[in-house]
């Protein structure tokens, strides 16, 4: 009977021991000194991003539903749309194939949404992750904290790059 308890026990403990990487999350916004169908097409347009986000010097449009973006550094980050809704001025996507030196992550779903604020627009960024080692001690670089680093810094760079001065229409 001792024996039964005990491996009862082991089997209800050992769960609690092996744990895998927890998920963590961006949610920026910004407020975009330009009207909201202005900025909705910046953001639906699969490569105007070239144009705006200071990290991308390339992208390549696979299908209006992904997209490659080369980054400075020559990395590539692969993106698939999930859903368009222009009535909403909403986005949201994932990242394919992940280069961990664009991003060390191992899955990725992100959401941009416009909404209007006045005469201005804020832009909200929301994206989902997890680490790009999964295991329970990642290496330093493929860990929560460099992950979390790195798409903020992302997103930060992204939002940043629409605040710059745009054409009123």
């Amino acid at each position: 009977m001792k024996k039964i308890y005990a491996l009862i026990l082991m089997a209800v403990a050992t769960p609690a021991i092996a744990h895998g990487p927890t998920p963590q999350k961006t949610d920026q916004s910004a407020l975009i000194g330009a009207a909201p169908d202005v900025v909705w097409k910046l953001l639906s347009e699969p490569c105007a991003i070239k144009d705006w986000h200071p990290d991308v010097v390339g992208c390549e449009s696979i299908t209006p539903l992904k997209r490659t973006l080369v980054l400075k550094n020559g990395s590539k980050i692969n993106e698939e749309i999930d859903e368009i809704l222009p009535s909403e001025m909403s986005i949201s996507y994932r990242l394919g194939d992940i280069d961990i030196k664009a991003l060390p992550v191992s899955s990725l779903t992100g959401r941009l949404k416009v909404t209007a604020d006045g005469t201005s627009s804020k832009v909200v960024w929301v994206a989902r992750y997890y680490r790009a080692d999964t295991t329970n001690e990642p290496p330093k670089g493929l860990d929560d904290e460099s992950a979390l680093n790195a798409v903020n810094a992302y997103v930060k760079a992204a939002l940043v790059g629409l605040e710059k001065p745009m054409p009123k229409k």
